[in-house]
């Protein structure tokens, strides 16, 4: 801000893109907030969550071999009950308590 309260414009070598704040991007935005510094302008919450979103994508499996590859890892816990970090008695009893046997 410069005196009087109006925005001073930066120039930059960096191009420059317009988004339109649609009910998705809004929605995006408001999930976002609680993980972003407070007080950041809007054009930096969208800057920031474009950088957030691509680096969960590069990071996030690619396709059906991984897929399946994290799915059977998930299934291998259950492998073994001690592991598995589930109570199955808890668990039985809450089926029982559902749905009683007749």
């Amino acid at each position: 801000m410069v005196p009087g309260g109006t925005l001073c414009r930066v120039p930059t070598r960096h191009h420059r893109i317009q988004v339109t704040e649609d009910p998705e991007l809004t929605s995006a935005l408001r999930t976002a907030a609680p993980h972003l510094p407070t007080g950041l302008p809007r054009s930096q919450q969208i800057r920031e969550l474009a950088i957030v979103g691509a680096q969960s994508l590069a990071s996030a499996p690619r396709g059906e071999p991984q897929r399946r590859e994290l799915l059977a890892s998930l299934a291998e816990t259950f492998d073994d009950p001690a592991s598995s970090g589930i109570d199955w008695d808890v668990l039985r009893e809450s089926k029982q308590l559902a749905w009683p046997a007749r």
